[in-house]
């Protein structure tokens, strides 16, 4: 790396002179994958946005003020905490051009000192019209694999994309990473829009790309992008994505401690409303059904989501009836009618589960690993993909696990709190048994911080190895093919290789 930015101590105002290219810097740089810092009126959102904070009718004298506090900003959204990092590089987008052309005058290196700005930053980079050459930045660093804010830099391609660029965002709909596909997603979105609105030719093959794309999104493995596809597909008169979010709402699902189903609950009701659909009294901590022999109704408050969800689903049905009359004949059945297995609120039986891997890889994309006691390898959160695995295998890990902790002493984390992850569960040698052990290696995705230990080394190295081949699994499923490859490598870009 050859240097970006260099922050002065003062503690309102970085000067101009302060904001030196003065060599590599150790910064914390974070970022959320999933939430954008801004958003586009013309696309329907899938998370509330810092753009929100901006007015759009403030006074001159603000922009004004905000003008000359540019370098502050930078540094704000750099090095702020996760709820001032967005709000700060939403306070640029609002500045306008000459925050752009300060931008453009520290982005001068390579992606590695890109990598430096931090995600919320690298984001809107393709916001800034008069200064085009900040968003020629963006392409490069979502081709390189190894660059670590890659989804933040689609979202800023996708922000504005120009009509040429269907093929280029067309190419990261199968990606790795979820964040980044639903990013390319957008971006098709928006140059059959653009398309359309231009009456270019081409509008009607920009289109089917889109819709092509997003059909194969509702299939994808993870919530957040079938949502966004869902939500899409409806903005272009396909609503029979909604019941994707109707399956969402109705989710029981974890992944060990964290509430992966409730969250999906939480993102399907807001995403409903947004779309102006009555939700009455739905809670998502709520059962779908009232307890054996409780009564639908306590103290003038429903005590399940029974009626709630009755009342969804008649309007959810009322509105595709409405929009597949509307629909050419050949584009009706493009949608399928039924959702698909991985998508469906499926009650999954975790009660054998004795370990737990979980990888979140900045370049490499995310991983849920969970080994039962009946030798059986579950991929994947929500409805995971089961895989048998030789017999005892999983005994072994556990054997391994044990001499693991008596091994390692009370340390739980190694590293630098961010975007990358490894995340061990097992169960305890000591301690309640019911409370899995929670070991973590992490970084920020720019400084890797400290190695893993070498006794997690080995240990994850025996967890990917316990993970049959393509060969052995004869058809593997999407989610599962190359399945040991791929944790090696998010294993080897977190806390280093395995060997």
């Amino acid at each position: 790396m050859r240097g970006l930015i260099a922050v002065g101590a003062t503690a309102l105002g970085v000067t101009a002179a302060a904001v030196l290219f003065a060599g590599p810097i150790a910064a914390l740089v974070g970022g959320l994958w999933f939430t954008s810092s801004t958003s586009r009126s013309d696309v329907p959102t899938v998370a509330s946005s810092s753009a929100s904070l901006v007015a759009q009718d403030e006074k001159p004298r603000a922009r004004r003020d905000d003008a000359s506090r540019v370098d502050d900003f930078i540094r704000h959204a750099r090095t702020g905490s996760a709820i001032i990092r967005p709000q700060a590089a939403a306070r640029l987008v609002r500045v306008g051009t000459p925050a752009g052309k300060r931008l453009l005058e520290l982005a001068t290196g390579d992606n590695d000192d890109l990598a430096l700005f931090g995600s919320n930053l690298v984001e809107v980079f393709g916001q800034f019209p008069e200064v085009p050459e900040l968003r020629a930045r963006l392409w490069p660093a979502v081709r390189d694999t190894e660059f670590p804010w890659r989804p933040a830099a689609m979202r800023g391609l996708a922000w504005a994309p120009r009509v040429d660029e269907g093929t280029d965002f067309a190419a990261y709909v199968d990606d790795p990473i979820g964040p980044v596909r639903t990013a390319a997603l957008d971006g098709l979105f928006r140059v059959a829009q653009a398309a359309r609105e231009a009456q270019d030719d081409a509008a009607p093959a920009h289109e089917v790309r889109f819709l092509e794309a997003a059909v194969g999104q509702l299939d994808d493995e993870v919530d957040r992008v079938r949502n966004r596809a869902a939500v899409l597909l409806h903005s272009r008169g396909h609503a029979r994505g909604l019941r994707w979010l109707v399956q969402e709402l109705q989710r029981t699902d974890s992944f060990f401690d964290r509430p992966t189903g409730l969250n999906g609950r939480y993102e399907a009701l807001g995403l409903l409303v947004d779309l102006g659909f009555e939700v009455g009294n739905y809670a998502p901590e709520l059962p779908d059904a009232p307890r054996p022999g409780a009564p639908e109704m306590r103290d003038g408050l429903p005590t399940s989501n029974a009626a709630a969800m009755r009342l969804i689903k008649a309007q959810i049905e009322e509105r595709i009836a409405e929009a597949q009359a509307r629909l050419p004949e050949s584009l009706r059945d493009l949608v399928p009618a039924e959702v698909p297995p991985i998508a469906r609120a499926t009650r999954v039986d975790t009660s054998t589960v004795v370990l737990g891997l979980e990888l979140r890889s900045c370049r490499r994309g995310d991983y849920f690993l969970r080994w039962t006691s009946g030798d059986e390898l579950l991929v994947g959160d929500g409805v995971p993909e089961r895989i048998p695995l030789a017999e005892g295998a999983t005994a072994k890990l556990l054997a391994s696990g044990t001499e693991l902790q008596e091994g390692l002493g009370p340390k739980l984390f190694w590293g630098i709190p961010g975007c990358d992850v490894e995340a061990f569960r097992l169960p305890r040698t000591k301690g309640p048994a019911d409370f899995p052990l929670l070991l973590t290696v992490a970084n920020d995705g720019v400084d890797r911080g400290a190695p893993r230990p070498g006794a997690l080394t080995a240990y994850g190295a025996a967890l990917a190895a316990s993970i049959p081949t393509d060969a052995e699994l004869m058809g593997a499923a999407p989610r599962t093919r190359e399945l040991a490859q791929r944790v090696r490598a998010a294993f080897a870009s977190i806390g280093g290789p395995l060997e």
